[in-house]
């Protein structure tokens, strides 16, 4: 709520974004709200490097244990970014995310299947 400045009584609704400081309007007092952006970029950007690392570590062992390793990481990665709120975001955010680590998942599962094919002379 914002202050009269004769009787300093509170007035008015309450102020949100950027707020000046007593020093000037030049030195912005910010607040940070978290938004559904930052969260599914983080868990993409986090999910893309990871699987890279443990695709070109396990690709020569069984393609089922890179499927194996990449979804159980795909999923701990999901959770760990539905604790941090996605959860309380729309539904759009929460199936868009959901999505995109699955589609993830899927291309590196796809290309270890691949390459196993092609080493066994099947594809």
């Amino acid at each position: 709520m914002r202050k009269s400045p004769v009787d300093e009584e509170d007035y008015g609704p309450p102020e949100y974004g950027v707020r000046s400081s007593d020093i000037g309007s030049f030195l912005p007092e910010g607040t940070y709200r978290p938004v559904p952006i930052v969260w599914f970029a983080s868990a993409w950007f986090l999910q893309s490097i990871v699987l890279l690392v443990v695709f070109f570590t396990l690709l020569n062992k069984h393609p089922a244990f890179n499927i194996l390793a990449c979804g159980l990481l795909t999923f701990a990665i999901g959770r760990w970014t539905f604790r941090r709120g996605m959860a309380e975001a729309g539904s759009g955010w929460r199936l868009f995310t959901g999505l995109a680590l699955a589609f993830n998942w899927a291309v590196v599962s796809a290309g270890a299947l691949a390459l196993y094919w092609e080493a066994m002379g099947v594809g």
